[in-house]
């Protein structure tokens, strides 16, 4: 419950996705604008460049990147992310999650940085700041997310193979 309040303290009522029933995209791997998505942790060079040259040479991307439904803070996957602006593809495969919930959960990677999940949503809205790379680490609670091996071309024009939802910029299957 206190992610609900620390998301109300930082965007006010009128700012959060009142309207947005987060159920709606929970656990579903959507094509979602990447400027809609916000991040929280930074990225290092050396590892954009690997992600750039498997996504290359794959000609797709394996994983989406996990997603909050309320706030569409990135919760993991920023490497990925910034790979696909580089390449310059603006949409990005997303899973969404609750981040409300308990099945999602927050721990650090390094041992100087305190993290919980209101300190990354504080991060990522509130500061507009990032944590160093590979800060935390958020895992699902009896849940996983599978590999979508989503192609580049379905990500240069997602309005092909998907329909769009409510939210402007996010398109999932029916």
């Amino acid at each position: 419950m206190y992610v609900l309040k620390t998301l109300l303290d930082i965007l006010g009522r009128d700012r959060l996705y009142l309207s947005i029933q987060p159920e709606k995209l929970e656990f579903k791997t959507c094509v979602v604008e990447t400027t809609l998505l916000i991040p929280h942790e930074d990225v290092t060079r050396s590892k954009v460049d690997l992600v750039i040259r498997d996504i290359e040479t794959s000609g797709c991307v394996k994983y989406p990147v996990l997603i909050d439904a309320r706030s569409f803070i990135v919760l993991d996957g920023h490497h990925r992310l910034e790979a696909l602006r580089e390449i310059g593809i603006y949409f990005t495969p997303a899973f969404f999650v609750d981040y409300a919930r308990d099945y999602v959960d927050v721990y650090p990677f390094r041992k100087d940085i305190y993290i919980d999940k209101s300190s990354v949503l504080r991060k990522a809205l509130e500061e507009r700041a990032l944590f160093p790379p590979k800060t935390t680490k958020h895992v699902l609670i009896g849940a996983s997310i599978l590999p979508s091996y989503t192609k580049v071309e379905e990500l240069e024009n997602p309005v092909r193979s998907r329909k769009p939802t409510v939210i402007p910029g996010v398109y999932c299957y029916s």
